[in-house]
């Protein structure tokens, strides 16, 4: 993939414009304003020491009988740096929950009441890389509340196109841009002017039939006021801590 973004827990349509036809014809693999605009985005996330998230997610499944339809599921993440990280998906039945807290990655489902927790670094960003790459933890956005979430996004075999400025996500000016990936294609709309957050992603899976879709749209609030305890996880009763498959830290 183009990145380690995945997915557990409008399109082009009716889209003509210059900018795109300019960069498909002259052969550009990674556009200079594309670039521009996801370096700015990771540049100004990096700055954000305390954060929250909201965003409501839709994910594609195909029935039995063919029909395509999206399952929503409503995402919120909070970030107290250095150290502090709090996601939960929910999806009206079933809730799923990451944690970064003392020095200890905690990952709860409600709907089996299964728990696993693993040592992991103090720093967020180290503990994200160890999550993403040793655990192959799969969580929402994970890979974009990175310091370094640009160095995620441009890979030298991604062809990457600043499509247009002349779209709107949440009642604000965004830039459009699309990254082609060999496994997937990713759409981002990042908000123009000083404040360059990224308003709505889309992942499209390439070869899986119907080429099933992920679409965030997200809310930022760089002001937070966290409920106290919001970092740390409390086992339920019942709850069984099962720790993570080859990581015997953390297990009982």
């Amino acid at each position: 993939m183009i990145f380690n973004i995945r997915i557990s827990i409008v399109l082009l349509a009716g889209l003509v414009c210059t900018g795109t036809v300019s960069a498909q014809d002259s052969g550009v693999r990674q556009d200079a304003r594309a670039i521009e605009v996801l370096k700015s985005m990771s540049a100004y996330t990096a700055t954000l020491d305390r954060v929250e998230i909201k965003g409501v997610s839709l994910t594609d499944a195909r029935l039995g009988g063919g029909l395509m339809v999206s399952n929503s599921t409503e995402v919120r993440v909070q970030i107290d740096r250095p150290g502090l990280l709090h996601i939960r998906s929910f999806d009206g039945v079933d809730t799923k929950e990451i944690f970064f807290h003392d020095e200890t990655l905690t990952v709860f489902g409600s709907k089996t009441n299964y728990y696993a927790q693993a040592s992991i670094p103090k720093d967020i960003e180290a503990a994200l890389d160890f999550a993403l790459e040793e655990l192959e933890l799969e969580a929402p956005l994970m890979d974009l509340i990175h310091r370094n979430a640009s160095t995620h996004l441009i890979g030298s075999q991604d062809t990457i196109l600043y499509l247009t400025d002349k779209t709107r996500i949440g009642g604000v000016d965004c830039h459009h841009l699309a990254i082609r990936g060999d496994e997937s294609d990713v759409q981002l709309w990042v908000e123009e002017g000083d404040r360059p957050v990224l308003r709505k992603i889309m992942i499209t899976s390439k070869w899986e039939g119907g080429s099933p879709r992920f679409t965030s749209n997200l809310m930022w609030d760089s002001d937070p006021d966290f409920e106290q305890g919001v970092f740390e996880f409390k086992a339920p009763e019942g709850s069984m801590n099962i720790g993570f498959a080859g990581h015997t830290d953390g297990g009982e």
